[in-house]
């Protein structure tokens, strides 16, 4: 009876101990768990976040782009309007650009040059100018006319080039258009190059 009295304690602690030891690894486990989890919730989020950014850049990029063809359609159509009103006013703009530079090899104009010049009317640069669709509209026009709408479009312009071959009968047309979104400093520029030809009709 005696020794039966003397087991029963050391049994208890051993129970004891083994619930302690459970409890502990236990503690342990749910503790690293939940780190394991911490930290792959803030690599989500912030990937997450990193991800949002890129895509309102893309579709800043991808808007600035279809404007900007857009824009380039219409400078096209005004070209393929009035083909002998560009070339013309091109060649006389480059010729006044020359004359201003002190270019020895050109000669004086018959006449003053005109203000504003042939090929700024036909850009739509000039001063007095309210509004041209390929560089800019007044607020309230845009507002009406919801031109950009719902574009984030801050400004644009457009720029002609020309450079012709083959004793001016064929020629390569340049239409660059500057995009700049809101928000954003840098300006996106989109270019479009075309092969044209001159012939006379009959």
């Amino acid at each position: 009876m005696h020794t039966r009295l003397n087991l029963q304690p050391s049994v208890v602690k051993l129970t004891v101990s083994n619930n302690a030891r459970r409890n502990g690894m236990a503690l342990v486990i749910v503790l690293a768990f939940s780190s394991v989890l911490l930290v792959l919730g803030v690599v989500y989020l912030r990937s997450f976040s990193q991800t949002t950014q890129i895509s309102r850049m893309q579709i800043d990029h991808l808007q600035a782009e279809f404007f900007a063809r857009g824009i380039q359609n219409i400078a096209l159509f005004k070209i393929k309007r009035f083909p002998d009103f560009f070339l013309r006013s091109y060649r006389y703009h480059i010729y006044k650009k020359r004359r201003d530079a002190g270019d020895p090899l050109v000669e004086p104009p018959i006449r003053p040059f005109e203000a504003p010049t042939p090929f700024e009317k036909f850009t739509g640069v000039h001063a007095g100018r309210p509004n041209d669709i390929l560089h800019h509209l007044a607020a309230g026009d845009d507002a009406d006319w919801q031109f950009t709408a719902p574009l984030n479009i801050a400004t644009w312009s457009t720029s002609f080039n020309l450079r012709s071959s083959e004793d001016f009968n064929r020629a390569y047309i340049e239409i660059d258009v500057h995009v700049q979104m809101q928000g954003n400093d840098n300006v996106a520029h989109y270019r479009m190059s075309l092969d044209a030809s001159q012939t006379s009709q009959l």
